[in-house]
């Protein structure tokens, strides 16, 4: 009986290792077939990322989000493409002296190269953010040296000091200041969990007080819960509504409800999700009605038909606020517009990366910790 026992014992040992040898080869390493369709698509063989329905451009937002996918779904040699893409042809070479240019495209006089070299700093930070963890992810000093020199850079042109905020990220370093004082902020720019992560980086850094100072003005500026694509801050440190969109939330905003679900609940505390929480039936009700394209965030009404980019960046959002009617809508929208791995007909480049973002997170293939620290499929 007891000899019995033992094989069944060890029976059951040996189904459990086969278990997780067949979870380690199928399951920790299968391919991410949305990037896979993603990188065919818009990815060139160098590194650089095509925005086909924009005349061919390239902005650095998509080089940073590229290598951002790419470092989630283990792809080292497209990761070091368009990481070396962006230094070269964005940064002249070097992130050590120069922001990258945040748009690239043909020239009027037919040649391509920096159409605008001024930066953005949003796709500064991803771009930053990356080269640290695939540095961490993957054992490349490398990357942790580029990591810092784009840090440095973003503290020495994008971090400036707003009178009656403190330190703050700019979109650019150059022209968000008005002459009479204003700056203009874009709140999809700073993402909790990166700016939680550069503070370990960079113990010395101004990134607490960036976010602090932040969640401060959004506290005071947001309404129902609602967040607009962009907002001043003006000569006494009060928010104010943009002069240029004033009360829209749309295609940058979205971001916004993306990010905050992102970041953990252990992070969280007084963070920026238990303030967007306060939109879920106004969001909800955009979902419902398939109008959400743009939001008057005062009066929270909404006009335009969702882009299927924003319905992927929403499961997330619903997700963590345990909204399963929402979920499934957004999960039926997205799969009725999927095709050959794309979203929409022809597939635009924003829907595209919304939703390796959100379907991504949904999907488990990755999350960030408390500490910001991203957590991969691969990397378990």
């Amino acid at each position: 009986m007891a000899k019995v026992l033992g094989w069944a014992i060890a029976g059951l040992a040996a189904g459990a290792v086969a278990v997780g040898l067949w979870w380690w080869l199928t399951v920790r390493n299968a391919p991410w077939p949305a990037w896979e369709a993603f990188a065919e698509g818009f990815v060139q063989a160098d590194g650089r990322v095509v925005d086909h329905t924009a005349g061919g451009r390239t902005v650095s937002e998509g080089q940073a989000y590229a290598a951002f996918f790419a470092l989630v779904a283990n792809d080292p040699l497209r990761f070091d493409r368009i990481i070396e893409w962006t230094q070269n042809n964005l940064s002249a070479g070097s992130f050590a002296t120069q922001l990258p240019a945040w748009l690239w495209g043909e020239k009027d006089d037919g040649s391509w190269g920096v159409k605008d070299a001024n930066a953005a700093s949003d796709a500064d930070l991803w771009l930053a953010y990356a080269l640290f963890e695939a540095s961490r992810l993957w054992a490349v000093p490398r990357y942790h040296a580029m990591a810092l020199d784009l840090l440095a850079q973003v503290k020495a042109k994008e971090i400036v000091e707003l009178p009656g905020v403190g330190p703050m990220l700019i979109p650019a370093p150059q022209g968000f200041q008005r002459d009479d004082g204003h700056w203009r902020l874009n709140p999809s720019y700073l993402p909790e969990f990166q700016l939680r992560y550069f503070q370990q980086q960079d113990p010395d850094g101004p990134w607490s007080s960036v976010w602090g100072n932040f969640l401060g003005l959004m506290q005071r500026y947001r309404q129902q819960g609602l967040v607009p694509d962009w907002f001043e801050v003006d000569p006494s440190g009060q928010p104010v509504p943009c002069r240029v969109t004033g009360h829209l939330g749309s295609y940058d905003a979205i971001r916004s409800y993306l990010w905050a679900a992102m970041t953990p609940a252990e992070a969280e505390g007084q963070g920026l999700m238990p303030l967007v929480a306060e939109a879920q039936s106004t969001l909800r009700r955009g979902v419902a009605d398939g109008a959400l394209e743009k939001i008057d965030v005062m009066t929270g009404e909404a006009q335009g038909p969702m882009p299927l980019g924003f319905a992927a960046a929403l499961l997330p959002y619903f997700s963590a606020l345990d909204d399963d009617e929402s979920v499934a809508a957004l999960e039926a929208r997205l799969k009725d517009h999927r095709h050959d791995g794309l979203l929409g007909r022809p597939p635009h480049y924003y829907d595209q990366v919304l939703a390796l973002f959100g379907e991504g997170h949904h999907d488990q293939r990755f999350s960030f910790d408390g500490l910001g620290r991203l957590n991969t499929r691969w990397a378990h």
